[in-house]
């Protein structure tokens, strides 16, 4: 059972390991250029950022699991289904949310920016990056569709042909899919993560030097 469990892991990340690492690169480069260029997108993401203090300081986004599960959720669910329209959806979230973080980072000192989300943050930008897979293993399916589907023979039915494209990549939307479930699974934990035990854990890590 437990060789069937682990060889069912090792299999999705041996078939998606492409598509993982180029989320993983586009996400992260994207936090860099965001760090990097902070000076250069105050006057974009300035705004942004106010309008999030804004919020968090009336009440109206709250430090609380299902608030903060929501909004992670809707941002993975965006990349993921980015993927159909050839995968751009994809790249833009995972760029923009990417960059609006290394921008955020950049407004704290370093340190205390890691200490404060290192404990969430390591199952949420999991969760991104796999959400970002799944998005592009989603568009790859997409491709092959209509690649193959400009194969398609007028001699033979146009139904019977169009279901036997669908079949042939089920399994890998099933792939897809999976990859996106767990991405949400990780999300679920970092919120729960961030809205009980992040601040608490920064404060103590902090009063401590």
């Amino acid at each position: 059972m437990r060789d069937t469990y682990s060889g069912f892991w090792i299999g999705l990340y041996n078939r998606n390991e492409l598509f993982i690492w180029i989320s993983a690169g586009v996400f992260f480069g994207s936090i860099i250029i965001g760090y990097a260029f902070s000076g250069l997108l105050d006057s974009i993401l300035a705004p942004v950022l106010q309008n999030f203090q804004q919020k968090a300081s009336e009440g109206t986004l709250k430090l609380e699991t299902l608030s903060i599960f929501l909004n992670n959720v809707s941002i993975a669910t965006l990349i993921y289904f980015g993927g159909v329209i050839f995968g751009l959806g994809t790249v833009y979230f995972l760029i923009t949310n990417g960059v609006f973080v290394g921008y955020v980072a950049s407004k704290y000192p370093l340190g205390s920016f890691l200490i404060f989300t290192v404990p969430h943050g390591i199952f949420e930008v999991t969760g991104i990056i796999l959400a970002g897979a799944a998005g592009f293993k989603l568009a790859n399916i997409v491709l092959n569709f209509l690649k193959d589907a400009t194969k398609i023979k007028s001699n033979i039915s146009v139904g019977n042909q169009l279901k036997y494209l669908l079949e042939v990549n089920v399994d890998d939307f099933k792939d897809s899919f999976a990859l996106f479930i767990i991405a949400v699974i990780l999300l679920i934990i970092a919120a729960f993560i961030e809205a009980n035990l992040s601040i608490t854990w920064g404060q103590i890590i902090q009063s401590s030097f």
